[in-house]
């Protein structure tokens, strides 16, 4: 009976907690000053009142962009009010890195500016994230310390700085371009110097603006495609759109150290299966015999092989069987078995096949092995009485010294 009685109270206690909580919560959601605090009286345990802090976007992009789908770069400049911090030079440093959380991050934008003030030969300016900074107050314990340490005024300075489209980011174009409430897309597949996008019908009339960002804000990125068909063919390839830039479907592509290179609009690739191609080899052993009857354009068959595997490898599609034997060519799948026996034989002058063993030591870098030859020396080679005219080995270069004496 005294356990229902409790759980009783703690019921009512609880309701109680959440309708002042709810109460506390309505009070505060109304417009107050960043400094401002608000509590209200609560029983029981409440955690301590926390400064209210206004939500502030740094760039709100004009209203005349909205609908637009032909680039014009010009029509998103504007020039906003940020916080700033004016520092001496000579502490400048040890600032940044402790003020590295509230300082302004934008892509293009530098956060220390010269100081066009009085003295300002003697200071700069640390601009500040106004999202995370619009008083004094705002900065944490530890951040207040800093500044008194290094005995720089917390007074905020305002900072006119001008922001142009090459300062924004992919998503806030686009958020701010196509109908407010849709879905923006600035996700995307990279496949070489192609990125390659899955639109949907509301973005479609504005899909060349959109392949313009894509490409303008990824360095490398010179053609942007849409699917515009699901994959049932044969072939398992699909038809795509040019959106923007150059019409080379050709694309150069290195996953888990392997080059392949193929017409990304005739074969099947998939960026996303780079870490299932790395599982899947990771199981081979050298000697293993793999049966690739799906091969694409190599992405299981080539390292497999690289890792001494014997491969057989088709594809249905004459496209990724041509990239396929491409892409064995590219990555040298000769076989350093036979290779390294040939060196020592001819090293030594007499047939060594069936008369050795070969192994692998390691991997020294890509596309290059380190390989052991072990075999009983012949007695034809031991008592042989010719002299081979070899050059003496190139001595090696001494090592320099990492510090030289100098004498007295």
């Amino acid at each position: 009976m005294l356990r229902i009685v409790s759980r009783i109270i703690n019921s009512v206690q609880t309701r109680e907690r959440v309708r002042f909580f709810h109460l506390r919560h309505t009070l505060c959601s109304g417009v107050f000053r960043p400094e401002q605090t608000c509590s209200v009286s609560v029983p029981g345990h409440i955690p301590e009142p926390q400064p209210y802090v206004m939500e502030s976007r740094l760039y709100t992009a004009p209203p005349e962009v909205r609908g637009m789908t032909c680039l014009d770069k010009e029509a998103f400049a504007q020039t906003i009010v940020v916080p700033a911090l004016r520092v001496p030079k000579e502490v400048l440093n040890k600032l940044v890195k402790s003020l590295k959380k509230v300082a302004l991050q934008r892509p293009g934008v530098t956060r220390v500016v010269e100081d066009t003030g009085e003295g300002g030969g003697k200071y700069r300016l640390l601009l500040l994230d106004p999202a995370s900074v619009s008083s004094p107050s705002s900065f944490s314990d530890a951040e207040a310390e800093v500044l008194k340490g290094l005995n720089v005024a917390p007074e905020l300075q305002q900072y006119e700085l001008h922001l142009s489209y090459d300062n924004l980011k992919t998503e806030e174009v686009l958020r701010a371009v196509l109908p407010e409430g849709q879905d923006v897309t600035s996700g995307f597949s990279r496949v070489g110097h192609i990125a390659h996008l899955n639109l949907r019908d509301h973005q479609l009339p504005y899909r060349n603006l959109i392949g313009q960002v894509i490409m303008d804000k990824n360095p490398g990125v010179t053609c942007v495609v849409n699917k515009t068909n699901i994959i049932d063919s044969t072939y398992r390839n699909f038809k795509m759109e040019v959106m923007a830039g150059e019409e080379n479907m050709v694309a150069k592509v290195k996953e888990n150290g392997v080059t392949y290179e193929f017409d990304f609009s005739r074969v099947y690739w998939n960026p996303r299966l780079s870490t299932e191609h790395e599982r899947v080899v990771a199981l081979l052993k050298r000697g293993d015999v793999v049966l690739d009857v799906f091969a694409g354009v190599g992405p299981f068959a080539v390292p497999a092989a690289r890792r001494g595997s014997t491969v057989l490898a088709n594809d249905l599609n004459p496209e990724s069987y041509r990239w396929l034997k491409h892409n064995c060519k590219l990555n040298k799948e000769d076989d350093p078995h036979k290779d390294v026996l040939e060196r020592a034989s001819a090293s030594i002058g007499f047939p060594l096949e069936g008369r050795c063993s070969v192994h692998l030591v390691r991997n020294v870098a890509p596309n290059k092995e380190m390989m052991c030859v072990s075999f009983t020396l012949p007695k034809e080679v031991l008592l042989s009485n010719k002299s081979r005219q070899t050059e003496p080995p190139e001595e090696p270069a001494p090592k320099r010294k990492k510090c030289e004496e100098t004498a007295d």
